[in-house]
């Protein structure tokens, strides 16, 4: 029998992962580091066309 997969709750993995970059840059670097990776704007749709332009979902999980 196979175990059930358990997916983590994405607010738990999001808190976890700031606790480590604090605890590993400290406070001061985590700052800055979480001001300029959390507050720029990103345009999904460019992101999606760089990486898979014309492809299928097919062609894309092959």
């Amino acid at each position: 029998m196979r175990e059930k997969l358990v997916v983590p709750k994405m607010k738990s993995v999001r808190v976890e992962g700031m606790k480590a970059i604090v605890e590993g840059l400290g406070i001061a670097k985590a700052a800055f580091f979480f001001r300029e990776t959390m507050s720029q704007e990103v345009d999904y749709l460019e992101v999606k066309d760089r990486l898979f332009g014309n492809k299928s979902a097919r062609e894309i999980y092959q």
